[in-house]
């Protein structure tokens, strides 16, 4: 009679360089919600966490974030010539590239693994932008064209 396989005893996986991979640990399956709260969680503790500390174009970030609100409602409730409207909209746009470009250099200290799901996030979260935009262009030429 075989004995059941001990992962503790399996030798260690290889990845394409031919160095031992680092071992993955495994967590239970749980609903996509009880993942969501659980993720939102562990990244509120992170972010007040002692261990972690911010690096400057952190905080720069954090202010364009901050700018680029102001200025989008600014442009939405001030009457504006609409080439000016633009403005706020293009410092937005390279805000998120500024903000998306500092923040890419981490995925080389992740694992393969973990760099293809944070790449995964991060491409959802580009369709997820540009389908919600088409969303509310739709909406603003159907409710905004038609006469009253």
């Amino acid at each position: 009679m075989a004995e059941a396989e001990n992962p503790a005893e399996k030798p260690a996986a290889k990845d394409n360089s031919g160095k031992p991979a680092e071992k993955e640990q495994v967590f239970p399956k749980r609903t996509p919600f009880v993942n969501f709260f659980l993720a939102l969680k562990h990244v509120n503790d992170a972010s007040v966490s002692e261990n972690v500390r911010q690096r400057f174009s952190d905080y720069v970030t954090i202010g364009l974030v901050i700018l680029c609100i102001l200025s989008l409602l600014a442009a939405v409730s001030i009457q504006v010539p609409t080439g000016v409207r633009l403005l706020p909209l293009l410092l937005t746009i390279g805000a998120v590239v500024f903000y998306i470009i500092n923040r890419l250099g981490i995925m080389v200290s992740l694992t393969h693994r973990q760099a293809l799901i944070v790449w995964q996030i991060l491409v959802a979260g580009f369709w997820l932008g540009v389908t919600s935009s088409m969303l509310i262009m739709l909406l603003v030429m159907y409710f905004f064209s038609r006469p009253i």
